[in-house]
């Protein structure tokens, strides 16, 4: 994993490096400088069975999965070359840079976070982002999804749910049509970025106190018997103490939410099996399904 410009990315893993990340950079530098080799599987008997490929790496051979006929793989490097043509578009405000790179799962998802615009916000910088993530593994195509980070505190917070806020690419051989896509997805993000902003006043303008916080924090989590739940206590504290955060509106809640769960869960306590547990859960896990949550439940009540 890597991050460019010398700024600790919101995961807060990987190497530094300075300036703008090209995609030869984050290539060598995220260890993603091999290719997805494709071949032939055979039965026991040594008998081939039609339909179906395998993919392995070409570096280490590790095996990434058994896909069908047809399924033509998305290389890391043409991943990372749509990243970096996106900073080549025409008649944006703000010019797209890769900034962080890495892999999942020994390889079978690689992902790129680009910088896509930034905004002050109730007196802190909000950058937005896109995720670009491809998976060299069966019904994993390319995935593009439009985010925001509150670098104040580091913390992530998804973007307004909305249908078109992702787009999903099968593993056919035309790239141009990957690209288009990416581009109206970046074009959509800026757009959907003020739209964004607007339930963030919203919810700054909802003024909340420490007892409907903690009952608010108690619903969006699960709860055993009557047990008290900790993980409320510890939220309630982020709510009141969090960087940024005062304890005073619904924008300090889903704050809250979101520190703990990038910052307050103990995901580093064993290297990298840890680093691995952290990205799985924050780029598609149990902890982006929180965040959406509490942002979700946030804008149903000053709706």
């Amino acid at each position: 994993m890597v991050s460019g410009n010398n700024v600790t990315p919101w995961h807060g893993l990987g190497a530094i490096e300075l300036g703008n990340l090209s995609a030869a950079d984050a290539l060598a530098k995220a260890r993603l400088n091999w290719t997805v080799d494709q071949e032939s599987v055979f039965d026991s008997d040594m008998i081939q069975i039609k339909g179906c490929q395998l993919n392995r790496r070409s570096d280490d051979k590790t095996v990434l999965g058994i896909v069908s006929d047809g399924w033509t793989p998305i290389q890391n490097h043409e991943l990372l070359e749509i990243a970096e043509a996106l900073g080549q578009v025409d008649g944006l405000e703000y010019k797209p840079v890769i900034e962080t790179a890495g892999s999942l799962k020994g390889g079978k998802i690689i992902w790129a976070l680009i910088q896509t615009g930034q905004k002050q916000f109730h007196g802190s910088e909000h950058k937005a982002y896109m995720l670009l993530s491809n998976g060299h593994v069966a019904g994993r195509g390319l995935r593009g999804t439009a985010t925001d980070v509150r670098v104040v505190c580091n913390n992530t917070l998804t973007a307004a749910e909305r249908s078109d806020s992702a787009i999903f690419i099968t593993h056919t051989q035309n790239v141009k049509h990957r690209l288009d896509s990416a581009i109206k997805l970046l074009k959509w993000g800026n757009d959907a970025l003020d739209a964004t902003f607007a339930i963030y006043s919203a919810l700054a303008a909802y003024p909340i106190n420490t007892d409907k916080a903690h009952a608010f924090f108690c619903d969006l989590l699960p709860r055993e018997d009557d047990k008290p739940n900790f993980m409320a206590d510890q939220m309630v504290t982020l709510f009141k103490h969090g960087n940024g955060n005062e304890g005073k509106n619904l924008f300090d809640v889903v704050n809250a939410v979101t520190d703990w769960v990038d910052h307050g869960k103990n995901y580093r306590d064993n290297g990298t099996t840890a680093e691995r547990r952290f990205m799985n859960s924050n780029m598609s896990g149990g902890g982006d399904r929180m965040k959406r949550a509490a942002l979700n439940k946030a804008h149903e009540l000053v709706s």
